[in-house]
């Protein structure tokens, strides 16, 4: 599998690349049978599965259609940790049913997004994909409620907010996480991502598309196919797509479901300004996963070439096994958005927010709140300058 002409990738990332996906064809288990019947380096290959969350896709098709000969020892390390995987996933289900239960009992509606839901959308079986919490999507103007429900029902939280911190972190924040009490981490969501990113799909739109779906069982909320793809892009673009299970979610997702509504997902990214995001993983889930885009994203990408050139640093990335330093990923997030207006929006806000390191490291009154602001913009400051002395160190020391 040549993943790109100018980048070599190791046999070990072959071979997860190739059981990165729910079913195997002939010529995925021929070339996996060939690079297995070579000397591999076993430790990195766990280390990479356990890196890109792909551990338990490696041992399914290991074991059931490569007939791979792993080591005893590694062998045994893969089906431990495939065993163990499969109760974790038992475990997130029942807590998501007692999740739904509790907001429900309050009128709250709520889809279960990533985690149990989405590995059996996609894989067929929970137990496919690693699962390390689970992920609620509610409505913004439930998640005041939803917040005091669990807390009320032993669910620890993960900040200490005032009442007044508490509103303005739901309106520029994205996430708000408890503890069980099984000890599993619930993180209740409301946008995708941070305000300050300024790309957000409208609730009602979404919302207003919710399917039904099953899960052990039972009746829950699911997005609808586009819905979910618009949200894979923009989280595995926000984190760089540093991990192959991202992308190998984006290619199952598109392979499974050949009657997607492209014409609906384009416009919707091009609206919210994510269009480049959303092409950027499909080109990635083409380039690495070796599947067939539709032709409607055929022109978008001719028309935007800074896709392939980002998608080529990103391909060099995970090759390498490198994590982009702190300026280099934030240069990688204005890049990553087509308009200038959505670059200014994201540093102007992310400059300005106030977030919860912000509001415990002092105590303003509520009239003086917006002092908060200079906070952010103070330890942004210090930051940059800190940032400025090592990197100065460093190319004298390069000098020297």
């Amino acid at each position: 599998m040549k993943a790109s002409s100018r980048l070599e990738i190791l046999p070990e990332l072959e071979v997860l690349l190739i059981c990165a996906r729910r079913n195997l064809c002939e010529p995925h288990v021929e070339r996996a049978r060939k690079l297995l019947a070579q000397p591999l380096d076993w430790q990195r290959l766990i280390h990479l599965g356990e890196a890109h969350g792909l551990l338990p896709l490696l041992y399914w098709h290991g074991t059931r259609n490569l007939a791979a000969e792993f080591p005893q020892e590694l062998a045994q390390q893969l089906q431990d940790r495939f065993r163990a995987n499969s109760a974790r996933s038992l475990l997130l289900i029942d807590q998501l049913f007692k999740v739904i239960d509790l907001l429900g009992h309050s009128g709250i509606p709520a889809i279960p997004f990533k985690g149990p839901a989405l590995a059996g959308q996609l894989y067929g079986d929970a137990s496919l994909r690693e699962c390390a919490d689970l992920d609620v999507l509610l409505w913004a103007r439930d998640v005041p409620e939803a917040i005091r429900r669990l807390a009320s029902s032993g669910y620890t939280k993960g900040h200490r907010l005032a009442a007044n911190q508490q509103n303005a972190f739901v309106a520029t924040q994205y996430e708000y996480g408890f503890l069980s009490p099984a000890g599993v981490l619930v993180e209740l969501q409301w946008r995708i991502v941070p305000r300050y990113f300024s790309l957000s799909l409208p609730e009602q739109q979404y919302w207003g598309r919710v399917q039904a779906a099953t899960i052990g069982g039972r009746d829950v909320n699911r997005l609808s196919a586009e819905d979910l793809l618009l949200f894979l892009s923009f989280h595995g673009g926000k984190h760089g797509w540093q991990k192959l299970i991202w992308l190998a979610d984006v290619a199952e997702l598109i392979v499974s479901t050949p009657q997607l509504d492209w014409e609906y997902v384009l416009d919707c990214a091009r609206r919210v300004g994510g269009l480049r995001m959303l092409l950027l993983g499909s080109a990635l889930a083409r380039r690495l996963m070796n599947i067939p885009l539709p032709a409607q994203l055929k022109q978008p990408l001719m028309e935007d070439e800074a896709v392939g050139q980002i998608a080529e640093a990103t391909c060099r990335n995970l090759f390498q096994g490198e994590r982009p330093a702190y300026v280099r990923s934030q240069l990688y997030l204005l890049r990553v958005r087509e308009r200038w207006r959505d670059r200014l929006r994201y540093l102007m806000r992310f400059v300005f927010t106030a977030t919860p390191m912000e509001w415990e490291a002092a105590d303003f009154p509520q009239p003086f709140s917006f002092l908060y602001r200079g906070l952010r913009l103070l330890r942004g400051f210090r930051k940059a300058l800190s940032l400025a002395r090592n990197t100065a160190a460093r190319l004298i020391e390069r000098k020297v």
